[in-house]
């Protein structure tokens, strides 16, 4: 039986480094209706509560200030927003002129404990000691644009953001499946108190072309897959805690079992059994 287990643990290790197909829809996060999300064909998502408010995240806490909502836009970017107008722009395939009428845009936040540790997994994988046992997520925003554009012989494009946050530490996951337009902008900019900063398109490393995102990749061996901070500060990497030391409780347990034996035998016990 163990080595199956070892077998089977080797194989996924040799599949994770060897994954070159790139993404399908099935390696998304579970999106739809179904799994609660919001969602609305040819329009945009307004403006949701998240779960908790977002502290030292990039661009608003430079201002001294927190995250509190966010917006799905149909044209292929996400907002985060404070309690006023200030907003951070995650563009992953932002184009202004595209026809959005077949997107379908799906959003939610949520702290479902199993994609919690899914995202823990890759960020973690990407960048170690992220987070830890002691220092979760504790909720995710998860967008999805389906059918991306489409129209015409445009066949439409794919992707999803992922962003994982404890309210002081926050990091994103960029999935791309396939994306059928030749040039968009791309990676954060923000507009704070009345400033506009326009997106580095640096952020990722297709840069402004985007047909390049399928099968490229940043801090992950999955083409496709962008993991990235969206911290202000960096915080100090987490470390689990050392699990405790029970050999002061094992000994005292095996002589409390050693000494019953001897009394069921009638031997002679020993001083410690007499304590």
């Amino acid at each position: 039986m163990v080595s199956v287990v070892l077998l089977t643990r080797t194989i996924l290790v040799i599949l994770s480094t060897c994954y070159t197909n790139g993404l399908e829809l099935a390696d998304l996060y579970p999106y739809g209706t179904q799994h609660g999300d919001t969602m609305m064909t040819g329009s945009s998502l307004s403006s949701t509560s998240l779960l908790a408010p977002i502290d030292n995240l990039v661009r608003l806490s430079e201002a001294g200030l927190m995250a509190t909502r966010y917006s799905v836009i149909r044209f292929g970017y996400l907002e985060i927003v404070n309690n006023g107008n200030d907003k951070v722009f995650l563009n992953l395939l932002y184009q202004s002129s595209s026809d959005t009428s077949n997107t379908k845009i799906y959003g939610r936040t949520t702290a479902y404990p199993g994609f919690i540790q899914r995202a823990t997994d890759q960020i973690n994988e990407a960048f170690p000691n992220t987070f830890c046992s002691t220092s979760p997520p504790t909720q995710l925003i998860i967008v999805t644009w389906i059918d991306f554009a489409k129209a015409g012989s445009n066949l439409g494009s794919n992707f999803q953001a992922i962003i994982a946050t404890n309210g002081s530490n926050t990091f994103g996951i960029a999935l791309y499946v396939n994306v059928s337009i030749a040039s968009a902008t791309t990676g954060l900019s923000s507009n704070i108190n009345g400033r506009l900063v326009p997106a580095n398109p640096s952020f990722f490393p297709f840069g402004a072309t985007v047909t390049n995102a399928p099968a490229m990749m940043l801090n992950s061996n999955i083409p496709g897959t962008y993991i990235f901070s969206l911290n202000h500060i960096p915080p100090d990497p987490c470390t689990e805690p050392s699990p405790p030391d029970c050999s002061a409780v094992c000994k005292t347990k095996l002589l409390k079992m050693t000494c019953e034996a001897l009394r069921i035998n009638h031997e002679n016990l020993p001083a410690p059994c007499h304590n």
